[in-house]
């Protein structure tokens, strides 16, 4: 799956790919921007490609790519796009490296085709994306207990707390010993749960508690992203 594609030189482009087999792989498409070019629009952003590449010092040379599910739907909506680059920034954060996980491929594929089939709710597909993503990388949220002193969140009296750096939630009584937490409206919890429990397809489509667990989502990915970085996607 194409990640992203950059301008290099007069006529070629760099593009990084998440691969079924190999994982994370860099490679340069030579003169893909030209109009003649042999490759077309067959690597353009998030498309599900089958190529072929020989390995270079630095970079593998694409030299055959054959489309296998284009998503020309997702590059074509401005909403859909910008949910996808965040899913998109999300894999190039938790999943570096060359270690395959095809677990990972299956996840953006299904995320991407969910991104495609639907109307609306976008950010809700994104978000169960990134959350179902960190599982697999390791970086589960706890949302069951406070971190600090395990009480039950629904029990526990005053505002619940995210603290992205830590990984989970805080009660307000333990909250102060941390400046690096945020509040959470009443049905955060409980939204992400439902988003970590569901198939990525049946994210709800509806806005409400949207913008509060996109927040957790992202601030917790960039938290546990190798040097704080989160690069996203472009064209």
């Amino acid at each position: 799956i194409v990640l992203r594609s950059i301008r290099y030189g007069e006529a070629d482009r760099i593009l990084d790919l998440y691969t079924r087999d190999a994982g994370l792989v860099s490679a340069i498409a030579k003169g893909i921007r030209r109009t003649k070019s042999r490759f077309g629009a067959r690597l353009e952003p998030f498309s599900c490609v089958d190529f072929v590449a020989y390995q270079g010092r630095t970079l593998d040379t694409v030299t055959q790519a054959e489309v296998l599910k284009s998503f020309r739907g997702v590059r074509e909506s401005l909403a859909r796009f910008d949910a996808a680059a965040g899913m998109v920034g999300s894999v190039r954060a938790l999943s570096g490296g060359d270690e395959a996980d095809r677990r990972v491929f299956n996840l953006l594929y299904k995320g991407l085709d969910a991104l495609e089939e639907r109307g609306s709710g976008f950010q809700s597909i994104e978000v169960a994306f990134g959350l179902k993503l960190a599982i697999l990388a390791g970086y589960a949220p706890q949302l069951e207990a406070c971190l600090s002193c395990g009480a039950n969140p629904d029990e526990a009296a005053g505002n619940v707390y995210f603290a992205p750096n830590l990984g989970g939630v805080l009660c307000a009584d333990c909250r102060s010993a941390t400046g690096d937490s945020f509040p959470l409206p009443p049905g955060t919890l409980e939204r992400l749960e439902a988003l970590i429990e569901n198939p990525i397809r049946e994210a709800p489509a509806d806005t409400s508690l949207g913008e509060a667990v996109l927040r957790v989502v992202r601030s917790h990915v960039l938290a546990h992203a190798p040097g704080n970085a989160l690069p996203g996607a472009r064209r």
